[in-house]
């Protein structure tokens, strides 16, 4: 690993150019004995999930917000915790899982939603999803969207959905 001295009259303005040099390359910031330095993290690495199916739901032209329906399978011996998600075509997505209350459905935010370890995740019309806010322009049938989840550990998935009918 490279070495790397950042001289400053300030050690917090130091401790900042370094981080902010280091960032830029993907590396994390030793601290130095007497000094704080801020953590920096390194480039997050990718969920081990796999994606077993992901449309999103095409809406009229007009309509801003749509749905995002996920199947998602965790291989590994730990509990994956989706914190969030984003979309280039969207102003912003939201957890939501789906609640019922004796004949009544509803459905709420949610901080986050847990694929099981060695299980599987079914986000679907009758259940958890992602709610797609902010429709930047008009989807076509048949089109690929990229959507990042992202987990309570930093890591991240990209995943393709395809927009079709619901």
């Amino acid at each position: 690993m490279p070495h790397l001295t950042v001289v400053s009259t300030s050690p917090l303005r130091a401790a900042a150019l370094a981080a902010a040099l280091l960032t830029a390359g993907g590396l994390a910031l030793a601290q130095h004995t007497g000094h704080a330095a801020p953590a920096v993290t390194p480039t997050a690495a990718k969920l081990p999930l796999t994606v077993l199916s992901a449309t999103i739901v095409a809406v009229p032209p007009g309509i801003t917000e749509t749905s995002a329906h996920l199947t998602l399978k965790n291989p590994g011996s730990t509990a994956v915790v989706l914190t969030g998600a984003s979309s280039a075509t969207f102003g912003h997505v939201m957890l939501m899982k789906t609640t019922r209350t004796g004949a009544m459905t509803g459905m709420k935010t949610v901080p986050t939603l847990t694929v099981p370890a060695r299980g599987t995740l079914t986000m679907g019309p009758a259940g958890d999803h992602l709610m797609l806010m902010g429709l930047k322009r008009p989807l076509k049938l048949g089109e690929k969207i990229t959507l990042t989840l992202k987990a309570k550990d930093g890591r991240t998935l990209n995943v393709t959905a395809t927009v079709r009918k619901p």
